[in-house]
């Protein structure tokens, strides 16, 4: 008896051990997704937005099953002139001007298209920064 309960926490343990490390994968897969994602749509706003100083980076979101990718973009522009949006982007994008601030802010938005060249703080979802 005693044996066949310690076969049977045995397996359990296994089973335990095997849905623990496929969640682990699945996240580490996640986060990988993200990055670059994120390192797609910074190279993407840097084509697309001059005098850009920061960009912040939060809230991934990505549809299941995979096809659409988003998340919440703050950028901070020269004078300090702040917008924050929820942007879509697609890794095959070089330019990403979906931005959308409202049409009180709209002029003001598309008063920065160009091209930022100069290093930009950079803010991933992670919390980790970086200057490219």
């Amino acid at each position: 008896m005693k044996k066949k309960v310690l076969i049977l926490l045995f397996i359990l343990g296994g089973i335990i051990m095997a849905f623990s490390i496929n969640g682990q994968m699945q996240k580490a897969a996640e986060e990988k997704r993200n990055r670059e994602y994120e390192v797609s749509l910074v190279k993407a706003l840097k084509n697309s937005y001059r005098d850009i100083q920061e960009i912040e980076l939060s809230s991934p979101d990505y549809s299941v099953p995979p096809g659409n990718w988003s998340c919440v973009v703050k950028l901070t522009f020269a004078h300090g002139r702040v917008v924050q949006d929820r942007v879509n982007h697609s890794l095959s994008v070089k330019r990403n001007r979906s931005v959308d601030i409202g049409i009180d802010d709209a002029d003001i938005i598309s008063s920065y298209y160009g091209m930022t060249e100069d290093k930009v703080k950079i803010i991933y979802s992670t919390g980790e920064e970086e200057i490219q």
